[in-house]
C-alpha cells in the first residue's frame, strides 16, 4: 500500500514556529515519512514540495501539524478540504493554545505516538452562515468556533430580529451577536458571558453582545440542527459578520437576513488521551479554569459560639 504524507503548517509571524517546523520536517523524513507542506512554509524549507490546504484530504494526508496556536489552527481548518480533511495535531508555542494537543517540549514524541496509531479522533461540527439576497443564500466559509455579527459602527448599537427554526424568538438592541459550536464555547463566546459546553454535545448556543437590559436576550443553547436566523432591522447601520476571527465580510446592509446552519463538514482533531471527555476536562482544567489554587486543609477560622 502506497505511503502517504504527513503534513505541516505553521503560523509565518513567528520565528519560534518556523524553526520548530524546520526541526520537525528533518524528524519526519528522517523517520521515513513522506512530508508534505503548505504553500506558506515551503520557500522557507523545501521550495518546490508545497501543497494549497485547500487540496489536503484524507486520502492524500495521514495527518497534519499545525505549528502556532489557536489562530492558526482556526485558519487551518477553515483552508482545509471541507470534504474529507485530514486530523489536525496541534502544537502550541503561543500562550493559550486551548485546540492544541501538545507543546514545543512535549512534540517529538508526541509525534512517536500519533505514528504509531496511540491516539484518538475528536470529530467536531461547524456551522454554515448564509447571507440571504433576493431570494438567494450566499453561503459564507464555514466556522469551526464561531459567527459573530457585529455592528459597522463601534458607538452605534444594532436593532435585530432573531428567529430559530423559523419561530420569532426576540427582538433586541445590542453591539453584537454571537453564534458559537461547543468548541467555539470556550473561545468569544466565554468571554461574552455564555456556557463553556463539553464538545461531545452536538451544540450551537447563541450569546448577545451588551444587549439592552430591558431587550431580554440572553444566551441560549440549541441543538445543533436548528436554524437561527439574524435579520438586520436599524435603517442606515450596516453590520459585518466576522467567521472564527479571521474572515471579515464587511458592508451587510439594513433589513439583511442572516442564517445560520450546521454545515456538512467536520474538524478532526487527533488526542492524545484515553477519552474525549478525559481530554476535554484536562485542557479545560489546565488552560481556562486556572489561578487560586486553595490548599486542601483550608478549614475556616472557629468564631465565638453562644449558648442559651
Amino acid at each position: 500500500m502506497e505511503k502517504i504524507a504527513v503534513s505541516l503548517a505553521c503560523r509565518m509571524d513567528s520565528e519560534r514556529a518556523i524553526n520548530l517546523t524546520k526541526r520537525l520536517f528533518d524528524y519526519l523524513v528522517k523517520k521515513g515519512e513522506i512530508v508534505q507542506l503548505e504553500t506558506r512554509i515551503a520557500p522557507k524549507i523545501l521550495p518546490h514540495n508545497g501543497m494549497d490546504l485547500k487540496e489536503m484530504t484524507a486520502e492524500n494526508t495521514k495527518f497534519l501539524i499545525s505549528i502556532g496556536g489557536d489562530g492558526t489552527i482556526l485558519r487551518v481548518a477553515s483552508a482545509l478540504s471541507q470534504r474529507n480533511a485530514p486530523p489536525i495535531l496541534g502544537v502550541n508555542i503561543g500562550s493559550i493554545g486551548f485546540l492544541d494537543e501538545t507543546n514545543e517540549r512535549n512534540v517529538f514524541n508526541d509525534i512517536n505516538r500519533v505514528l504509531k496509531g496511540e491516539y484518538i479522533v475528536e470529530k467536531c461540527s461547524k456551522l454554515a452562515p448564509y447571507v440571504i439576497k433576493a431570494s438567494e443564500e450566499i453561503k459564507l466559509n464555514n466556522a469551526l468556533n464561531e459567527v459573530l455579527i457585529v455592528s459597522s459602527k463601534s458607538s452605534k448599537v444594532l436593532l435585530i430580529s432573531v428567529k430559530i427554526d423559523g419561530c420569532f424568538l426576540n427582538r433586541s438592541y445590542l453591539d453584537g451577536i454571537i453564534i458559537s459550536t461547543s468548541v467555539g464555547s470556550t473561545g468569544y463566546n466565554l468571554s461574552a458571558g455564555g456556557s463553556i459546553v463539553k464538545p461531545t454535545m452536538d451544540i450551537m448556543q447563541i450569546t448577545p453582545l451588551n444587549s439592552f437590559a430591558r431587550s431580554g436576550l440572553k444566551p441560549i443553547v440549541l441543538p445543533i440542527d436548528s436554524e437561527v436566523e439574524i435579520q438586520l432591522l436599524r435603517p442606515r447601520l450596516s453590520a459585518k459578520i466576522i467567521i472564527d476571527g479571521q474572515r471579515t465580510f464587511k458592508n451587510i446592509q439594513p433589513n439583511t437576513v442572516v442564517k445560520i446552519r450546521k454545515a456538512n463538514s467536520h474538524t478532526k482533531f487527533i488526542r492524545l488521551s484515553r477519552s474525549i471527555s478525559d481530554n476535554y476536562i484536562r485542557r479545560l482544567r489546565k488552560k481556562i479554569i486556572v489561578g487560586l489554587k486553595p490548599p486542601r486543609d483550608d478549614s475556616p477560622e472557629e468564631g465565638f459560639n453562644s449558648s442559651f
